[in-house]
């Protein structure tokens, strides 16, 4: 425990560096999914690497040890962890759980004040909403709905509806509310996660773009589509989506717009190397550190 505790709250910081850079390298989809699971890696060696700090820390105190009637001389051997960092930990750690508690029930609260749109009438999984604002959104969970004003409805011609429809279709097939949930999480553990959220947050808009692209057969189209729902938008004073969904012009339209334009992107895995090194040594110090653990607590008596 004297040092890879400390290697293992490190490795937050080097996937939170490298994970972006692979936006250069792999399709949206892959990307999503990759940074996804780094993100879930990263926030997991946070936790456990707090908790480990904790119990170590927290171990050391006279009064610790008199109730657990443990060998000050043989935890010493096990754990030079200080007190005082024991106390650190366990505050950062509480923060952080507290925060991402938060993150969850907040998106939950959101979803659920959207529950009276899943009871109106639909065609299939489209409802459609009488108002003055051009929106369109993914609404997820049972029954899942994609959600468009008659504002969107009348800003769209055929065709490139068919792109936003598209779009939020990819969003509930994918379930791409569970990757933004995730990476709002990781970030709440570890705030140090927040450009890789923010980068998961963007791709899966690019994602949904890539997929509606590929279900209408026209990268123009697709791009046409965008301009035209971001302008609609934009002369509408206003305009806004309900938090907690994932919805077709909140996240760099002309980015977006620029990408598909461009030729569809592909997939370079011989650059996601790093990131893979960093992701396999950062499981084997959360390996090693469960083990210190575990002889740290049988020093302990509580195990």
């Amino acid at each position: 425990m004297r040092i890879t505790v400390y290697l293992l709250l490190l490795a937050p910081a080097a996937l939170a560096f490298l994970g972006p850079r692979l936006a250069r390298h792999l399709a949206p989809a892959a990307l999503v999914r990759a940074l996804t699971g780094m993100s879930i890696i990263a926030a997991a060696a946070t936790v456990w690497g707090l908790t480990v700090l904790t119990v170590g820390g927290l171990g050391r105190t006279d009064a610790f040890q008199d109730e657990a009637h443990s060998s000050p001389a043989a935890l010493a051997r096990y754990d030079p962890v200080p007190d005082v960092m024991g106390v650190v930990a366990g505050g950062l750690l509480m923060g952080g759980l507290l925060r991402a508690l938060t993150v969850v029930r907040r998106r939950w609260s959101s979803l659920r004040a959207l529950a009276p749109l899943r009871r109106r009438p639909a065609a299939g999984d489209l409802a459609v909403v009488e108002a003055d604002r051009p929106d369109a959104y993914a609404l997820p969970g049972r029954p899942r709905r994609v959600v468009v004003t008659t504002a969107m409805l009348r800003a769209l011609p055929a065709d490139e509806l068919a792109v936003l429809l598209a779009h939020e279709r990819a969003h509930l097939l994918h379930r791409h509310h569970l990757y933004a949930a995730v990476a709002d999480a990781a970030a709440a553990c570890n705030p140090m996660l927040g450009s890789v959220r923010d980068h998961i947050t963007f791709h899966i808009e690019r994602w949904a773009d890539e997929e509606a692209a590929r279900t209408t057969g026209s990268r123009p189209l697709a791009a046409r589509s965008l301009i035209r729902a971001a302008l609609a938008t934009a002369d509408a004073a206003g305009t806004h989506e309900p938090q907690g969904v994932l919805a077709y012009l909140r996240y760099r339209v002309t980015v977006r717009v620029g990408a598909l334009r461009a030729e569809r992107p592909n997939n370079h895995w011989g650059a996601a190397l790093p990131a893979v090194a960093v992701t396999a040594l950062t499981c084997l110090a959360f390996a090693e550190v469960t083990c210190d653990l575990a002889r740290c607590l049988r020093v302990l008596h509580l195990s």
